[in-house]
């Protein structure tokens, strides 16, 4: 049987959690995958024990002699041509046995989709090491799991994405890749998304695990995740077609939001004069959270004021591609992205 789907499963120095993913990729009911455990870490051998154990053809190992880093690893994930389709299995989360099937039947019914995302039950591990479920969702419970085409943009893509690594199929084209720019890990979903062609498809059906670590390899700088936002916010204030409901309503719920995100969106307004407009839906109260994180840590504050004079590569790609997203989504003006149920419970 010539696979169709090509796995990618990268790991690093988490031998334990790898044997769980590992196990719920032999589980999956469709059959037709090949994939790739990528140990990033040229000095741990633990991985390909590991990845022999499993005893499958289909699942080939590759130790890194350098290592890569995050992006860099994830961009090769989704440059591969290979199969008509990709999925990117990270060593800590684990997917359901139906996991491949159903993302698969729900991207053949939409051709005209590129990537394919379901819901997440979230998973968490406890001071012992053990695991335990939450009973959360990633996104709220839904009552009609039937899949839903995601047009762009909506709000939450201001200033996160909707899409999740660990829970997502796409489709495959001969030479046409999703590489991203050097950056902060944490936020590779969202710079990656305004690359995407729209509409996404969302799957309700909680079909993966995404896992809460006490321990984790992303970046714990400060600023590095602010000021993606601020550019991100940016970046979307000046090139997604909404109406002035979709702005109030997406100012409105940052405001309400824990922590509190309206000072992101203060300092993405303050990044071009072109976007000071959006200033009018902010609030003295809004100002005043600002000022007091600002006194808290002014150096932060100083790299948010300068993010796109700091960011310029990566200010340039989002601005590129969000305004590709929008062109490509000319005469669809949003008029609130909230009503499709897509906030994180």
């Amino acid at each position: 049987m010539t696979p169709t789907i090509r796995v990618f499963v990268p790991t690093f120095r988490r031998p334990h959690l790898l044997r769980r993913a590992l196990r719920s990729l032999l589980a999956q009911t469709y059959p037709s995958w090949v994939a790739e455990v990528r140990n990033d870490d040229p000095t741990d051998h633990s991985p390909e024990e590991v990845a022999r154990e499993c005893n499958d053809p289909r699942i080939r190992y590759i130790q890194h002699r350098t290592n890569l880093g995050g992006v860099a690893l994830f961009n090769a994930v989704f440059s591969s041509d290979t199969e008509p389709y990709v999925s990117l299995l990270e060593d800590d989360n684990w997917w359901q046995p139906a996991f491949l099937q159903r993302m698969l039947s729900a991207l053949e019914a939409h051709p005209e989709v590129t990537l394919a995302w379901s819901n997440q039950q979230v998973w968490e591990e406890t001071a012992a090491g053990d695991w335990r479920d939450t009973g959360r969702l990633v996104r709220p419970a839904a009552v009609d799991l039937a899949p839903v085409l995601i047009p762009w943009p909506q709000s939450t893509q201001c200033l996160g994405a909707l899409h999740a690594n660990g829970a997502m199929l796409l489709r495959t084209r001969r030479g046409v890749g999703y590489a991203i720019p050097r950056m902060e890990f944490g936020g590779t979903e969202a710079v990656r998304e305004r690359m995407l062609p729209h509409p996404l498809l969302y799957v309700p059906e909680p079909l993966a695990v995404f896992s809460v670590t006490r321990a984790t390899h992303r970046s714990r700088e400060p600023a590095a995740w602010a000021t993606l936002q601020v550019l991100l916010a940016a970046t979307f204030f000046k090139h997604a077609p909404t109406t002035p409901a979709f702005w109030h309503e997406l100012w409105q719920r940052a405001r309400h939001q824990s922590p509190r995100m309206t000072g992101p969106l203060i300092l993405a307004a303050l990044q071009d004069p072109a976007l000071r407009s959006q200033l009018k839906h902010s609030t003295a109260g809004d100002w005043r959270h600002l000022a007091i994180r600002s006194l808290r840590r002014p150096t932060v504050f100083l790299k948010l004021w300068r993010a796109r004079q700091r960011e310029p590569e990566l200010w340039n790609f989002l601005a590129e591609h969000t305004a590709r997203r929008t062109a490509e989504n000319s005469g669809r003006i949003a008029d609130g992205g909230t009503r499709l149920g897509l906030e994180k419970s």
